[in-house]
């Protein structure tokens, strides 16, 4: 199209949005619509991620059109993230696998998959594990997981006679994290993470990224704070959009937080502004602490971090000021440096000089409902041990790592 053609095109088309809508609409509105028109609403929970956010879909005819959130959901507090609610296409697309494919090889060698039915597969798997078991022993079969829905695969191998199976996300995400709170408090914060960010006083992100990730009632929380006047510190060289938001930006230098949590400490302790009862209270070791903290003033800290002494004393003196409902968050994905179960505990040692653990505005107490187990009978034991010693050469590693498969 020339550009005279152009001009002509969209002439007429402003001459025509001056003239009557039944231009446009004759004809249309005798067409029927699809369907019956009846729209139903169904419970449903959002399976995009570990976060599980509640909702209600809406469909007519079996076939879903919108889904939101559900207001009474701690999680989704009404609203479903852009994961969530892309789900509808995810779910509609028309490249999703809806019937299982069986990898084929034709006479030339050429491999291809074909379409099956769900019993074909399921027959073709239980006869494979049978030959496996029959001919190396059942424990030769692993699995890697993840996620809650591996917990039924879990459970399935292990009564197969397969106690071989590992969760790679353990070491590269949050493991290193879960043992330093064990190490620290006894308890691991669980996924989603036990925070009271809503109610907090002075918030502090170190590597931590939340409004750049879709943790949706996280996400939440933390604006929710920020509207009622939370102070929050943000620690990333970079200028993030929680960096944006922030009272104090901290632009770290990378691989050096173990220096600046050192120096925190070293502030709280000798200007005596930690939660003294709390540390009375609940805590071993403290001497120890204020003995290890003394030779990592700020002073110190800013040849590794490069952030000027007065900016980590005035961030550490924020802190205290909010105690305890001064939540330093925990993060999620925490393998970077090799020394990330020190870093971790060293960020829970902080939050416990703040007293924040198990306070309103820090960290709260997880409560469940006591379901009694499924009477199933008991697991086959392997008289083999994993390949990454979990459990055994390091009993701290409460799931086995990315090798943990048997040898």
């Amino acid at each position: 199209m020339n550009r005279r053609e152009f001009i002509k095109l969209s002439g007429l088309a402003g001459t025509a949005g001056t003239l009557a809508p039944s231009i446009f609409l004759s004809g249309c509105t005798s067409k029927p619509l699809p369907g019956d028109g009846l729209v139903k609403q169904t419970p449903t929970i959002c399976d995009m991620c570990f976060w599980k956010c509640a909702g209600f879909v809406y469909q007519e005819n079996a076939r879903p059109w919108k889904v939101v959130g559900n207001a009474e959901d701690l999680h989704s507090a009404g609203r479903f993230c852009t994961r969530g609610t892309g789900g509808i296409g995810a779910y509609l697309d028309r490249d999703r696998l809806k019937t299982p494919l069986i990898r084929q090889t034709d006479d030339k060698g050429r491999q291809s998959f074909r379409e099956a039915s769900w019993g074909e597969a399921v027959n073709l798997i239980a006869r494979r594990m049978r030959s496996i078991a029959s001919k190396h022993g059942a424990d030769r079969l692993a699995l890697l997981h993840h996620g809650t829905g591996a917990r039924h695969f879990e459970h399935l191998i292990r009564a197969y006679g397969s106690d071989s199976h590992a969760e790679p996300a353990f070491a590269q995400c949050r493991g290193p994290r879960d043992i330093a709170y064990r190490l620290t408090y006894g308890d691991i914060l669980g996924s989603p993470e036990r925070t009271d960010m809503r109610n907090s006083g002075c918030i502090v992100l170190i590597g931590s990224h939340i409004g750049e990730n879709l943790h949706n009632g996280q996400v939440q929380e933390l604006s929710q704070a920020l509207d009622k006047g939370a102070s929050l510190i943000t620690v990333d060289p970079r200028f993030s959009v929680a960096a944006s938001k922030s009272k104090y930006w901290l632009p770290i230098r990378p691989g050096t937080d173990m220096a600046l949590l050192l120096a925190w400490m070293n502030v709280l302790i000798n200007e005596e502004l930690y939660d003294q009862a709390f540390i009375e209270a609940y805590s071993i070791g403290f001497e120890e602490l204020r003995e290890h903290v003394q030779p990592h003033p700020p002073e110190w800290a800013y040849l590794q971090t490069g952030l000027k002494p007065d900016l980590i004393r005035a961030t550490a003196r924020e802190m205290a000021k909010y105690a305890p409902a001064t939540l330093v968050h925990p993060g999620r994905h925490t393998t970077w440096y090799g020394d990330d179960t020190q870093r971790g505990r060293a960020m829970a040692i902080l939050g416990a000089l703040l007293g924040s653990w198990g306070r309103k505005g820090g960290f709260f107490m997880a409560s469940g409902v006591d379901v009694p187990a499924y009477p199933s009978p008991e697991y086959p034991k392997s008289e083999k041990g994993t390949a990454d010693g979990s459990g055994t050469q390091y009993p701290l590693a409460d799931e086995t790592l990315a090798s943990g498969a048997i040898t």
